[in-house]
């Protein structure tokens, strides 16, 4: 009798323990103390390994096949809104809806600079350009999204318009965000380096428009003349550096103050520290 009492309550534990193990859980505990990453025996906390430690999970985690928006190790399951996630240099940013992080889909969503077009990738993560060292710019990245290219500053919003890479001027159609190659060889032309000439800013004004501001300095490129030919200080004072901003763009020249000619040396994203 004793024997089947025993056999009755083990067979007990064991039911309970599967009912409340969520499906496909890999978690266990031994003396009460949680060994592997996954839920707790509640299902309702779950813990990752950080720095060789199983601490609460916290922020966007993949738990399953689904990223999650964990506090505490809690899911959020309320929570439906623009996230962002901070690190040292840069930061993430996510859609939370209801405690699940929006994933291959775009979405139109608000954040301190407006309402602005997003599209988050497969790991819920904004697709976005990555800042160096925490410097801010207007530089975009290009992603293609079902078949179409797009671009996406640094804040994670799909632009539209000109733009730059690091290495090059890009246009997106005005209305979709469709990348125009077309249009982006025309402006890639304009800016080609290395191009020398003396009407150089009466050519971009008829390709750019009037610059919204210009900023000249000392220049250290004296571009005409040739490589192993003497030049002094006093030579380098011919040189000066012409900085030509548009909306989102920077085009650089060298000037010869002495010959007039201009010599392009690049376009790209503006600087904005």
């Amino acid at each position: 009798m004793i024997m089947r009492n025993r056999l009755y309550k083990l067979l007990l534990l064991l039911v309970i323990a599967f009912t409340v193990m969520p499906f496909g859980s890999t978690m266990h505990t031994v003396n009460a103390e949680v060994v592997n990453e996954g839920w707790d025996e509640t299902g309702t906390v779950y813990y990752v390994k950080k720095s060789g430690k199983l601490v609460k999970a916290s922020g966007v985690v993949k738990a399953g096949e689904e990223y999650l928006y964990f506090e505490d190790g809690v899911v959020q399951s309320t929570f439906t809104a623009l996230k962002t996630f901070k690190d040292e240099d840069d930061f993430e940013v996510y859609y939370i809806e209801n405690g699940k992080a929006l994933c291959n889909s775009w979405k139109t969503a608000a954040d301190k600079k407006g309402e602005f077009k997003f599209y988050f990738g497969s790991d819920g993560k904004a697709y976005k350009a990555e800042r160096f060292a925490g410097m801010k710019t207007t530089k975009v990245i290009l992603k293609t999204v079902e078949g179409a290219k797009y671009g996406f500053d640094e804040n994670g919003h799909c632009v539209t318009g000109l733009w730059a890479t690091d290495n090059k001027l890009v246009f997106f159609n005005k209305k979709t965000g469709v990348y125009d190659a077309k249009a982006s060889k025309k402006y890639q032309k304009a800016v080609k380096r290395k191009k020398t000439s003396k009407d150089m800013p009466k050519k971009l004004k008829k390709v750019f428009g009037k610059p919204t501001k210009i900023k000249s300095s000392n220049s250290c490129n004296p571009f005409d003349i040739k490589p192993g030919a003497y030049f002094d200080s006093a030579m380098l004072k011919n040189y000066r550096g012409y900085n030509y901003y548009y909306k989102n763009i920077m085009i650089s020249m060298t000037k010869n103050k002495k010959t007039g000619v201009y010599y392009m040396d690049g376009a790209g994203p503006i600087d904005l520290n």
